[in-house]
């Protein structure tokens, strides 16, 4: 019993102690048993001797036990460090993971964007030509209405025109008319001013009669010059009188504050 509890003592021993330690055993054994039969008994001090050899063995294998223990745990430690080290590679494997999906996704997000931002501008540029062509289109309408404008102006004017000339004929056929059978009173047409007018002379007085549809501003001048240039070339200063069928109120007005007076005949003329 002592020598198989010596085996289990053994056996704990780290692999690299064991066939040492069991040689020795045999070795002390063939020792002990060669002893005996040479001395038949062993001795006292003999046994003393072999007794601290086991005890100085057995100390040794406690100190064996308790590095090995020690390596054990540490080899405990280093295993539970590789674990938990494992772990965050498996977690840091697992965010590269969500990472690179949530990468896929942005991408695919920009590039649904990039193209949604194409539509966007294709749209903006067809909406720019067709504003380009409406804005073409508006220019061409606004030269055309203001061409028909400017040929229904010229057609009225050339139609005020003509009824002007015409009345203007009529009038002046009428005033002929009126004093070609008078005593004293003659009526003449002349260039003065640069210009043709008409002169009516009665008793030694000279009128300087302008006949016009519409009195304008510049009529003011252009008998002006033609007084001044008729009193140059015959030596009377003439009377000036106009015969209108439009005056503006406030080119009567105007008329009235001159200090060479001008007779105006006119329908609007109060």
């Amino acid at each position: 019993m002592e020598i198989h509890g010596f085996e289990q003592i053994v056996d704990k021993f780290p692999l690299q102690l064991q066939m040492p330690v069991r040689e020795l055993t045999t070795y002390m054994k063939w020792e002990m048993a060669t002893y005996m039969e040479r001395e038949q008994i062993a001795s006292k001090e003999d046994f003393t001797e072999l007794k601290s050899a086991i005890h100085n063995l057995a100390m040794l294998q406690t100190h064996t036990e308790e590095k090995v223990q020690n390596l054990t745990e540490a080899q405990e430690r280093l295993a539970r460090a590789q674990e938990r080290t494992e772990e965050k590679v498996q977690n840091l494997t697992e965010a590269q993971e969500r990472l690179a999906r949530a990468q896929e996704r942005t991408e695919e997000k920009v590039q649904n964007l990039t193209e949604a931002q194409e539509r966007t501008e294709e749209k903006v540029q067809k909406l720019t030509e067709a504003q380009e062509r409406t804005e073409e289109k508006l220019q061409n309408l606004d030269d055309r209405v203001t061409e028909g404008f400017k040929s229904l102006s010229d057609q009225i004017a050339a139609l005020g025109g003509r009824w002007g000339i015409y009345n203007e004929g009529t009038f002046r056929a009428t005033i002929c008319g009126l004093f070609e059978n008078v005593e004293g009173v003659r009526v003449e047409k002349g260039h003065y001013g640069g210009r043709e007018v008409d002169m009516v002379i009665r008793n030694g007085e000279h009128i300087l009669l302008e006949i016009t549809s519409r009195m304008h501003r510049k009529d003011i001048e252009k008998l002006y010059s033609s007084a001044d240039d008729y009193l140059d070339k015959v030596g009377v200063k003439p009377k000036l009188m106009v015969a209108t069928s439009y005056i503006s109120p406030r080119l009567m007005q105007k008329i009235m504050g001159l200090e060479r007076p001008i007779d105006i005949f006119s329908y609007e003329s109060e």
